[in-house]
């Protein structure tokens, strides 16, 4: 490029920058990104840029799908069909993008777990937890509604049992049932409304409340393991003090998790490819159960009387449901000490420690109701409730 060519682009820069004022906000950008971490920060925290990594697939799959797909009952399942068996590696996408989902849930709740177990909750950053619990809600809203697209068989069952226990919540579930399957069964509008859902309300929500949670954890910092006082006292910078740098050291251990993850998820896709099965319609396919990232709430409602005080047990189930997901949404405004390091919050870290085991127990019994498994040179058979026969 010769001298006047060069001379234009700097013109146009020059235009730019009184315009945008691009070159004050890339110096702010840069010096940003400099800052050093605390010097405590690890391989663990990269758990939250490697979903951002892997959502990032789940767009790019999720395109190249919607270009084959056809979102009626009577296309919808030969739709997936074609893209699986005609679309060159239409199979290997398709695959990337349902098992994409297994792997974003679990990045996400790991990623909370190591937030609460590190303190990275509590002030100045409560409402970068609330944004985030949030955006785990709508990954999981975008995994219900996905399932339902295929239109086969256990893609329907499954939105069936899921919409039956939206309608047990007290007050607004019958109400919210209908409007979310579009009358009062699983039918045609079922599908146009999940798909609309799935590709353009919850996607829409889910970009602003990243954008938010992304420039709060930028603007604020990770968490130092001091606690809220000692921060407040002597100032995040000075907490981070032999820390690396944000850039190029912390965010190359991001870019090698991503990259593992990335290949992680393209292995399980290609060694695991999920069966269609048949259309929806035909059969009604046994030991139909939710997906594991909501096994645990489909095995506790079984297990709570018919009736209390003449009320259906189901909906006091409901209702403590309702208020364990507010209680993880508030958190930061429920545990107030201002300790940050594990070992001075033994009392939170029992309570959540019971919490885990509970989920993990009811998630492996509801693998288990209605279920047979060989072990140890037995046979065994389940009850609905996960009890051996």
């Amino acid at each position: 490029m010769g001298d006047h060519g060069l001379s234009l682009l700097g013109a146009l820069a020059d235009a730019l920058d009184r315009r945008l004022g691009w070159r004050e906000r890339r110096a702010r950008a840069i010096a940003d990104l400099s800052r050093p971490v605390p010097p405590h920060v690890g391989w663990a925290y990269t758990l939250g840029s490697t979903a951002l990594a892997l959502l990032v697939l789940q767009i790019a799959t999720g395109i190249a799908l919607a270009l084959h797909y056809q979102p009626t009952p009577e296309a919808a399942h030969a739709s997936v069909a074609h893209i699986q068996d005609r679309v060159r590696l239409g199979w290997l996408v398709r695959s990337a993008h349902a098992w994409g989902a297994h792997f974003l849930v679990a990045l996400l709740l790991a990623h909370a777990a190591r937030v609460f177990l590190t303190g990275g909750h509590k002030k100045p950053r409560e409402l970068t937890w609330v944004l985030g619990a949030k955006l785990l809600f709508i990954t999981l809203a975008l995994a219900f509604t996905g399932q339902l697209l295929p239109w086969s068989e256990l893609s329907y069952w499954g939105a069936v049992v899921g919409l039956e226990q939206v309608r047990i919540t007290p007050a607004v579930g019958p109400a919210a049932g209908d409007l979310l399957a579009g009358g009062p069964g699983v039918g045609p509008a079922t599908l146009t409304r999940f798909y609309v859902l799935h590709i353009l309300l919850l996607p829409a929500l889910a970009a602003a409340l990243l954008a938010a949670h992304l420039a709060l954890v930028r603007r604020l910092g990770i968490a130092p393991l001091a606690s809220t006082a000692e921060e407040d006292a002597q100032g995040h910078d000075a907490l981070c003090a032999g820390g690396d740098p944000y850039v190029p050291h912390h965010i190359l251990k991001e870019a090698a998790v991503a990259i593992v993850a990335a290949a992680a998820l393209v292995t399980a896709a290609a060694l695991w490819p999920p069966e269609l099965g048949a259309r929806a319609g035909r059969t009604t396919p046994p030991g139909i159960r939710p997906e594991w990232y909501f096994l645990a709430v489909y095995q506790y409602l079984k297990y709570w009387p018919s009736t209390i005080f003449g009320v259906p047990g189901e909906k006091f189930a409901v209702c403590l449901l309702i208020a364990a997901t507010t209680a993880f949404a508030a958190l930061p405004f429920l545990d107030r000490s201002p300790e940050r390091r594990p070992a001075r919050r033994k009392l939170a870290l029992a309570v959540a420690g019971c919490f885990l085991f509970a989920w993990t127990a009811l998630t492996l019994l509801g693998s288990l109701s209605e279920n047979e498994l060989s072990l140890f040179g037995h046979h065994w058979r389940f009850d609905t409730y996960g009890r051996p026969k």
